[in-house]
């Protein structure tokens, strides 16, 4: 009795459908899928598709088919997709988004490897493909390279950014800091910090490229503009013996003497104190 009653529904619902019109078909198709019936929301779809050619229908007959975990599927789509409107980038990022579910699906192996490999290719393709245009989508990228140690990967993506994105900017820095380009990591962060001076963690980076450099006197300086706005105990220290290498004993007392209003507790902090103390009193 189940089983007849499945059958008269799917007849039904096949009836139904084709006793639509062409503009109808799709209109239902979308619709049925934005409200969740993917299944039904396809078969609209696919009706449509037999004699008719919308990139929409095949945006949406993909996002069914991603929602039903019918991923091979939708990445066939996908793949028509972009064969029949080479000039849409969007088929190409649900590809990406499909690799990458492909990925998460698998816990290890050769399959997890491969679809990652091809989530990246099909990523940086589709970035290509816009010209770059995305700060958002190089933003995520570049970073999933850097957070990945794939530190030259990461920077030959954020230096793409063209509309002064300040994370992709500050990407593009930090990646050149981690590179060993610390005049160049030093440049770019300075451009951030020109259009926004409250970008603070700018400070830090500079002034670690600096320290670098050896200019302990500009890393001096931007480390303590940093810990107006950020303390941090341990660099609070780093900086007190900074001074105490080049001898600014007063300069180090006055940091310490303001480490030690925030962090009271701290032995580390009364005992370079003691220190440049005595090197003052001498």
């Amino acid at each position: 009795m189940k089983k007849m009653l499945f059958s008269l529904i799917f007849i039904f619902t096949g009836l139904f459908s084709y006793s639509l019109d062409k503009s109808e078909l799709l209109d239902e198709g979308i619709y049925q899928i934005q409200i969740g019936n993917y299944w039904r929301g396809k078969e609209y779809l696919e009706d449509y598709l037999t004699g008719e050619e919308d990139i929409e229908a095949y945006l949406y007959l993909i996002e069914a088919d991603k929602k039903l975990g019918n991923l091979n599927r939708a990445d066939s789509a996908a793949l028509k997709a972009i064969k029949k409107y080479p000039e849409d980038a969007r088929p190409l990022y649900e590809r990406v988004l499909i690799r990458k579910m492909m990925a998460d699906k698998e816990k290890t192996g050769w399959k997890k490897n491969r679809y990652e490999k091809e989530y990246y290719e099909m990523f940086e393709k589709y970035l290509a493909k816009i010209e770059y245009a995305d700060s958002d989508k190089i933003f995520e990228l570049g970073s999933i390279y850097f957070n990945n140690n794939l530190y030259e990967k990461s920077r030959d993506i954020f230096i793409k950014e063209k509309n002064h994105d300040e994370r992709n900017l500050f990407g593009a820095a930090t990646t050149y800091r981690f590179l060993g380009d610390y005049r160049k990591a030093a440049l770019v962060y300075g451009q951030i910090l020109q259009v926004n001076p409250e970008f603070y963690e700018a400070y830090l980076g500079r002034g670690a490229s600096y320290q670098q450099l050896g200019d302990y006197g500009r890393a001096a300086k931007d480390f303590e503009i940093y810990l107006e706005y950020e303390k941090d105990i341990n660099l609070y220290i780093g900086l007190a013996n900074m001074y105490i290498n080049m001898e600014r004993y007063s300069s180090a007392k006055e940091i310490l003497e303001k480490a030690q209003k925030d962090y009271p507790a701290s032995v580390d902090i009364k005992s370079l104190l003691i220190e440049v103390y005595s090197k003052i009193e001498r």
